[in-house]
This record gives C-alpha cells, sequence and structure tokens, in this order.
C-alpha cells in the first residue's frame, strides 16, 4: 500500500498543497470521507476550505484514491470509511450485471 500513499501525496502536491502542510490536509480528508463516503469533489472542496485549505482542490481521483489510502491504513477500524457500508454496496453493485428491465413494467398509465 505504499505505492497507493506515494501516489496520494505525489496528487495532493500537485493538487497545491504545501509538503509542510500534509498531517492537517490528510487529517481534514480524513474527517470529511468518514462522515461521507460518496461526498462529490465540489463538497469535499468546500469544506476544506472552509476549514482553512483553501490552497488544495480535490477532484473525484483524488477522492478515490484519499479513500483507498485512508482505507488500507486502518482497516480494523469499524468507523472508518463504512459507517453504513454504502461505499463497498455501491461498488458491489457496480459488478452485479442485470438484465435491462422494459419500460412498460414501470409505465403506470
Amino acid at each position: 500500500m505504499n505505492e497507493v500513499r506515494q501516489i496520494f501525496i505525489e496528487r495532493l502536491v500537485k493538487k497545491g498543497a504545501d509538503p509542510s502542510s500534509l498531517p492537517g490536509i490528510l487529517r481534514a480528508l480524513s474527517k470529511i470521507l468518514s462522515g461521507n463516503p460518496d461526498i462529490d469533489p465540489a463538497a469535499a472542496n468546500e469544506k476544506l476550505s472552509y476549514l482553512g485549505w483553501k490552497e488544495i482542490e480535490v477532484d473525484y481521483h483524488l477522492l478515490q484514491l484519499a479513500l483507498a489510502y485512508f482505507e488500507s491504513e486502518d482497516p480494523q477500524s469499524p468507523e472508518r470509511f463504512s459507517q453504513n457500508d454504502s461505499r463497498r454496496q455501491a461498488m458491489r453493485l457496480r459488478e452485479v450485471n442485470t438484465t435491462p428491465e422494459t419500460v412498460s413494467e414501470f409505465d403506470n398509465s
């Protein structure tokens, strides 16, 4: 998992994070993502800005790296990133192949 950590840190710096500020930014991202693992980048950026981290702007890929990194850091901690297990459920749903439904099944008219 050191590779994920290295890529994550490099991307944070590319996105504007000052290397000396990384511990605080990581703590803020951890709290944001533990509260809502499915947060969209715009909302995450708004929260980061509110917390004083105006110099960094995250995108979808950076948030996914952050989730992978934080989940790998402490996989035994049940309260981290799986409060309602919604992220893992969403990932499993993507893997399920379903048959297409016909429109008439949903048409109530």
